[in-house]
């Protein structure tokens, strides 16, 4: 008497299965290995050209901060008015960068600001 529907397998067709899967499993382990390294060394060079431009951002904002701290004594010591002052500090940021973005506005703040600290400390 016979099941329908059951199959016997022998030994050698097991180990083949299992010899193919393993076969397939490390198959997709180094497909796997391959992307992953792939994408870290990207992401490697990614966060060394962010520290790059971090500090070419910081040693800009620093020249920045000294030109305008300079225009503001220049404008002082020729008895420009304050508010006057002002406006001809945003005047230089405001046609520097045609784009009013949240980053202009945020330089436009540290200007006025630096401006107005230079000038009270002239």
């Amino acid at each position: 008497m016979t099941d329908i529907g059951m199959q016997s397998s022998s030994p050698e067709d097991d180990h083949r299965s299992l010899s193919d899967r393993a076969a397939d499993a490390r198959a997709a382990a180094h497909a796997a290995a391959q992307r992953y390294v792939r994408v870290r060394r990207q992401c490697q060079l990614t966060i060394g050209s962010s520290h790059e431009l971090l500090a070419a951002a910081q040693a800009l904002r620093e020249q920045l901060r000294d030109s305008v701290t300079s225009y503001a004594h220049v404008l002082r010591a020729d008895e420009v008015l304050p508010e006057r002052v002002i406006v001809l500090v945003k005047s230089a940021v405001v046609e520097s960068d045609p784009l009013r973005d949240q980053d202009h506005r945020a330089v436009l703040e540290d200007v006025v600001r630096w401006a107005v600290d230079a000038y009270y400390a002239a």
